[in-house]
């Protein structure tokens, strides 16, 4: 912590009006280099601190400067403060294709979808082909996310490998369409029913079904041990008022949970499938903007 102090003492030290040590008055490039030397050694607070008392007089630096906090930020994993200064890149920056890519895909994963649709519709026609087609590609994962996917369809017809570094990654996306249009939509009320009449079907139903067995397990042996309080002592008997009422209560939680369960597996799906597609959208954004 105390050379790292120390490395911003000197920094502010050597840019001090006035102050002799080494040279004079670096220029805002060479201040630039320092910054990135640090992030490059891993001391990002330390070059966001810098960054922050950098009082850049033009819009090329301003953007500069911009890019830097944002993609200093977004390797801290604030992809809201990152995605807000990199999209203050200009697009007449150098920078302005990645940043806004790297926006664009810091809102998709905080399902800010509309804005990154938005950001993905900023590309100038005249823009190369593997930016292009890097554009429709994101709003393709986009269409995903949102299962959209006529939208997906659409994006899809462009999807013809020619471009290394995404090719795997369209046919990827593919395979997620075609899993998310045959999945099955199971009814909650269905799942009820069906264990209401056997215990644990419902689970069964809904994918569940090693739960669905043990439901079914627990609940028939509760029953059965009520059965014999029943037959041995009678209905009069408190052993088998208290069986009984606890299989009831079992019995009940079975009908909701396998209600539950339906609503369980559909979300864990697609909390998988939203991963894999936000996975597979970051990989040739990495490998087109190292």
């Amino acid at each position: 912590m105390i050379w790292r102090m120390l490395i911003i003492f000197l920094y502010f030290l050597t840019h001090l009006p006035g102050v002799s040590i080494g040279q004079n008055n670096k220029d805002f490039s060479g201040e630039l280099k320092f910054i990135m030397h640090l992030q490059s050694r891993g001391n990002d607070k330390e070059a966001l601190f810098l960054l922050e008392n950098l009082n850049p007089d033009n819009q090329a630096r301003n953007d500069s400067v911009n890019y830097l906090k944002g993609w200093l930020l977004y390797g801290q994993k604030d992809l809201e403060t990152s995605a807000f200064y990199l999209t203050k890149v200009s697009v007449q920056s150098a920078y302005f294709d990645k940043s806004n890519f790297f926006a664009a895909y810091n809102h998709a994963y905080l399902f800010n979808t509309d804005v990154s649709l938005q950001l993905l519709d900023n590309f100038s026609t005249d823009a190369s082909p593997a930016v292009m087609a890097m554009s429709g590609f994101q709003k393709a994962g986009v269409a995903l996310l949102d299962r959209r996917l006529k939208d997906f369809n659409q994006y899809a017809q462009d999807f013809k490998g020619n471009f290394a570094f995404m090719a795997t990654e369209e046919e990827k996306l593919k395979e997620y369409y075609t899993q998310i249009s045959n999945k099955k939509n199971r009814s909650p009320l269905l799942a009820g029913m069906l264990s209401a009449a056997v215990p644990g079907l419902g689970k069964m139903y809904a994918g569940k079904t090693s739960e669905g067995i043990s439901s079914l397990l627990y609940v028939g042996a509760m029953f059965l041990a009520s059965w014999d309080f029943y037959n041995r002592l009678g209905p009069q008997n408190p052993f088998f008022i208290i069986s009984a009422g606890v299989t009831g209560i079992f019995y009940v939680g079975n009908i909701w949970g396998s209600a539950i369960a339906v609503n369980r597996v559909d979300k864990e799906f697609n909390h998988e499938i939203n991963q894999r597609i936000l996975l597979d959208m970051h990989i040739p954004l990495r490998r087109l903007y190292p």
